[in-house]
């Protein structure tokens, strides 16, 4: 969903600003090495980082040297899109709805298993914050990447997973995963007879994965102003909207306090969520 966003974006973008923007993925250590990469930069608004709220909120707390501080290095251009999971089980679980699943995970700690695409990534990140969210237990089974873990969903060899609805929704069309419930404030389009976990009964539980646009510290107010009003502007068209509706993203657009603001927040969630569930990721 990042790389699918970010090019949405950037093209709209080259559109606002009448330049182009370069993609310059940067993979490894969970989006370290490209948040580290722009922290060195110059920073003159030329370079820019597109994080996700993994970089930006969990990552600082994952990993012992991440290569960078979010609060010293960056300051925050706007947000950019969100997009909710979908808590799915394998259909042979003897659950139906979502407070079942945690009334069967309390019954039997530590038996119940669920996937993901690796640890600290976002599908494990949320099923620990809905065991943190319900007091559960549940074994974590790691996966290198969304799609095996998908596959060994489906085939009943893991009980349950919460992943992004791009990713599960095809699957749970045709009857090979249970959904019990999204994970954002409102149904998704995707799967509007879904209840939210909130509707469903979970109390509390509220997450979406979302992205932000990121510039270093140093880069001049004046830049940053004009960067920041473009992409709200960017953000806010029906042009991007509908754009990234095509790709399962909602747009969102923002102020640099906005998105300061979701930044802190997130953070504050995620670092108790990480804590409490002792994980790392190094």
């Amino acid at each position: 969903m990042t790389d699918i966003t970010a090019r949405v974006i950037a093209h709209q973008l080259e559109k606002k600003f009448g330049v182009a923007f370069v993609i310059d993925n940067r993979g490894g250590a969970g989006g370290n090495i490209g948040a580290a990469a722009v922290a060195r930069a110059p920073a003159d608004g030329y370079t820019v980082l597109y994080a996700t709220q993994g970089v930006l909120t969990a990552n600082p707390f994952l990993y012992k040297k991440p290569g960078f501080d979010v609060k010293a290095d960056f300051v925050p251009v706007g947000l950019t899109y969100e997009n909710a999971h979908v808590l799915t089980v394998n259909p042979e679980v003897p659950a139906k709805t979502a407070p079942e699943l945690v009334g069967l995970a309390k019954s039997k700690p530590g038996k119940l298993n669920y996937g993901s695409s690796g640890v600290g990534g976002g599908s494990h990140l949320f099923m620990a914050y809905f065991q943190y969210v319900t007091g559960t237990e549940m074994l974590h089974v790691p996966y290198k990447g969304g799609g095996a873990a998908m596959t060994d969903l489906m085939a009943g060899r893991v009980d349950a997973m919460l992943d992004s609805i791009p990713s599960a929704a095809g699957q749970i069309k045709a009857g090979s995963l249970r959904a019990l419930g999204v994970s954002g404030s409102k149904r998704d389009p995707q799967l509007p007879d879904v209840p939210t976990l909130a509707e469903a009964g979970i109390k509390g539980f509220e997450a979406v994965s979302w992205g932000a646009i990121m510039v270093p510290a140093k880069t001049p107010p004046d830049i940053l102003v004009k960067f920041s009003q473009g992409l709200k502007e960017v953000m806010a068209s029906a042009e991007t909207q509908k754009m990234l509706a095509d790709k399962g993203a909602t747009g969102v657009p923002s102020t640099a306090a906005q998105a300061q603001a979701r930044i802190d927040s997130e953070t504050a969630r995620w670092s108790a969520v990480i804590k409490s569930a002792n994980i790392t990721a190094d």
